[in-house]
C-alpha cells in the first residue's frame, strides 16, 4: 500500500498543474468555475481534483466525461480492464499532470450485480487517497487501501463485500429513509481493525476478524453482529435491539429509549451513561451447566476392582477427585449470578473434558454376584455356529467358514455345560465364575478352528477397492460457510453435506470390502452406491473464493 502522507502531499503538489481539455472559448469561465468547486469540495470534503464519469478503460487509459487520461503505473490496478464492469458510469475525483492520472482522492462505484452474480473490484493493493463509497447493491471490493470512509450509501439493500480493504477512518453506513427496511448483509473478510459507523438500521455485519469499534447511531432499531467486537457504542434515538453472536468485550450505552442486549453475544463488560435509558442487559444462559451437574455420572472408587460387579464401573479414588473438582468449580459458575456467559461457557467445556478424561479412566469389576447367571446366558446366547464340513471344506461354499464335527462336539459340549449350571438353581457364584471361564476358552478354541469353504464362485472385490481409493483420494477442501470464502483460492471445496454423503459412501464400501462373507451382490450393489456418489462429489466442487 502506498504511504498516506507521501500521497497527500503529492496531490496538494500537483494541484496547480491540473490539465484538461476545453475549448479556448470557455477556457476562462470553466477555469473559474473549477476554482470555485474545488474551493467549495475541498471545503466540505477535502477532495483535491476534478469529478468526472468514467465512460470506459482500454490497457492504458481512462475514458471519462472531461476527456482521455493516461494513467500512473501505481494507479493502474485501479482501471484494470478486469474492473470495466465495476467502474462503468463510477464517479471518481482526479488529479491530472500532463494528461496523466496522478491520484484518485475519490471514487463513487454505481454498477449493481445480482444475487447471483456479484460484480467485483480488485484494487490490486493500489491507493484511494479520499473516500470510497458503494452506490449499488451485490458489488465486491477487494485488495485497496482508502484514506478516508468507506462509504455504503441507501440505494445498496441487499448485500455487499468487503475483502482485504485497509480503511484508515470508518466504514460508514448511511440512514435509509422507507416505511419498509429489508435486512442488508455486509460481509468482512480479512478486514483488520475495521471501526464501523452504522446510521441505517436492519444491517447484518458478519466478519472473520475483530472488528475494533462499532459506534450504532441516530435512528437504528436494529443491529445484528455476527462477529468478534472490542467496543459496541450504542447512541440512537429510540428503542434498539441487538442480534447475532460473537464476543463483545464492551457496550457503551449513551441514548436511546429501551435498549435490548438480550442476544447470543458474550458481553464483558456493560456501561450505560445515560441513566434514563432502559436497557435489557444479556440473559446469561446456564440450562445446559445445569443439566450437566444436576447428576454428574460418578461410579464406584475401589483399589483394584475385585471388589466391584462384574456389571457395574469404578476408577480409582484419584481420578474420581479429580472430576469432583471440576464438579465444584462448575457449580460454583451456576450459583453465581454475577457470572458471565463467556464464564459459563468455559465451565460447561471444562466439565465436558474433565467428564471424557473420568470415563476413559473406568475400568469394569471382576466381582460376580450371588447367583448372577444373566453374564452366563448372555455368554450361551452369543456362540455362533458355522458349518461342519465332511470334505475338507470342499463342500462348503466359498468364503463362508467351517469346522470339524470333532470341533463341533467341542464347543457343543461346552455349551451344555454352561447351560446346565444355568438350569441348576444351587449353582454358587464360584460355579458360574467357572462356566463363564470354560466357554470363553471353548469359543476361543472354536472360533480358531475356523477354516474358509472353495466352493462356489469368487467374489470379485478389485474393482471396489480401486473404486474406494480413489474416492478417498478425491477429497477436497470443505468450506464451513457453503460458499467457498473461508477456502484459498488454490483449493477446491465442497460443503460440508457433498463431503458427509461421500464419506459415508465410502465407509459403507470397505464394511462390505473387509467382509470375508460378502455375496457378489452386496459387491456390486455397494460399488454402484459409491460411483454414483464419487460422481455426485466431484460435480459439487468449486474452486476457493479466499485470495490465496
Amino acid at each position: 500500500m502506498k504511504n498516506k502522507a507521501l500521497s497527500t502531499l503529492m496531490a496538494t503538489a500537483i494541484t496547480a498543474t491540473l490539465v484538461l481539455p476545453m475549448s479556448t472559448a470557455n477556457a476562462a469561465s470553466s477555469q473559474i468555475q473549477s476554482n470555485s468547486y474545488e474551493t467549495h469540495v475541498a471545503a466540505a470534503k477535502k477532495v483535491i481534483g476534478e469529478s468526472v464519469t468514467i465512460k470506459n478503460i482500454t490497457k492504458d487509459t481512462v475514458i471519462t466525461s472531461n476527456g482521455t487520461f493516461r494513467i500512473q503505473s501505481a494507479l493502474k490496478p485501479l482501471f484494470d480492464t478486469s474492473n470495466k464492469t465495476a467502474l462503468t458510469n463510477a464517479r471518481a475525483t482526479i488529479v491530472v499532470k500532463n494528461g496523466q492520472i496522478t491520484d484518485v482522492t475519490s471514487l463513487i462505484l454505481n454498477k449493481a450485480g445480482t444475487s447471483k452474480k456479484s460484480v467485483y473490484f480488485d484494487g490490486g493493493d493500489a491507493q484511494i487517497s479520499g473516500d470510497l463509497t458503494v452506490n449499488a447493491d451485490y458489488v465486491k471490493i477487494q485488495d485497496v487501501s482508502v484514506d478516508g470512509q468507506l462509504i455504503i450509501t441507501n440505494r445498496v439493500k441487499k448485500a455487499v463485500t468487503l475483502d482485504e480493504v485497509a480503511v484508515d477512518e470508518t466504514i460508514t453506513l448511511k440512514p435509509i429513509v422507507t416505511k419498509k427496511v429489508s435486512w442488508l448483509y455486509v460481509t468482512l473478510i480479512d478486514m483488520k481493525s475495521s471501526n464501523i459507523n452504522l446510521g441505517r438500521t436492519k444491517v447484518n455485519v458478519s466478519s472473520d476478524q475483530i472488528l475494533s469499534k462499532v459506534d450504532v447511531v441516530g435512528k437504528v432499531e436494529s443491529f445484528e453482529a455476527m462477529s468478534n467486537i472490542e467496543k459496541l457504542t450504542i447512541d440512537v434515538a429510540n428503542d434498539f435491539s441487538l442480534y447475532g453472536e460473537g464476543k463483545i468485550e464492551q457496550i457503551v450505552v449513551k441514548g436511546g429509549t429501551k435498549v435490548a442486549l438480550d442476544s447470543g453475544h458474550l458481553v464483558n463488560n456493560v456501561q450505560v451513561d445515560d441513566s434514563r435509558v432502559s436497557v435489557t442487559l444479556p440473559v446469561i444462559d446456564k440450562k445446559e451447566l445445569n443439566t450437566l451437574i444436576a447428576s454428574p455420572p460418578y461410579v464406584q472408587v475401589s483399589v483394584n476392582g475385585y471388589d466391584v460387579l462384574n456389571t457395574d464401573k469404578w476408577t480409582t479414588q484419584t481420578e474420581r477427585t479429580a472430576f469432583e473438582s471440576v464438579v465444584t468449580s462448575a457449580r460454583a459458575v451456576a450459583n453465581n449470578n454475577s457470572a458471565s456467559q463467556e464464564q459459563v461457557k468455559n465451565a460447561i467445556s471444562q466439565y465436558k473434558n474433565a467428564l471424557a478424561v473420568y470415563q476413559a479412566a473406568q475400568k469394569s469389576g471382576t466381582k460376580y454376584g450371588y447367583g448372577d447367571k444373566a453374564s452366563l446366558q448372555s455368554l450361551i446366547n452369543s456362540v455362533q455356529y458355522v458349518t461342519v464340513s465332511w470334505n475338507n471344506g470342499s463342500d462348503v461354499s466359498y468364503n463362508n467358514p467351517w469346522t470339524t464335527q470333532v470341533e463341533k462336539n467341542a464347543i457343543d459340549s461346552a455349551v451344555s455345560s454352561a447351560q446346565a449350571v444355568v438350569n441348576n438353581y444351587y449353582a454358587s457364584q464360584t460355579d458360574i465364575a467357572n462356566a463363564i471361564n470354560n466357554l470363553n476358552n471353548a469359543i476361543w478354541t472354536y472360533k480358531n478352528a475356523y477354516k474358509y469353504g472353495n466352493n462356489g464362485y469368487y467374489v470379485d472385490k478389485t474393482n471396489l477397492q480401486t473404486l474406494i481409493t480413489s474416492a478417498s483420494n478425491s477429497i477436497v477442501e470443505i468450506s464451513y460457510y457453503g460458499n467457498g470464502y473461508d477456502v484459498s483460492s488454490n483449493y477446491q471445496w465442497t460443503s460440508l453435506n457433498d463431503y458427509q454423503y461421500l464419506r459415508n459412501a465410502i465407509d459403507q464400501a470397505q464394511s462390505i470390502a473387509s467382509n470375508p462373507y460378502a455375496t457378489q451382490n452386496e459387491v456390486t450393489n455397494v460399488y454402484e452406491n459409491l460411483n454414483t456418489a464419487y460422481y455426485n462429489y466431484n460435480q459439487a466442487k468449486r474452486n476457493g473464493l479466499k485470495p490465496y
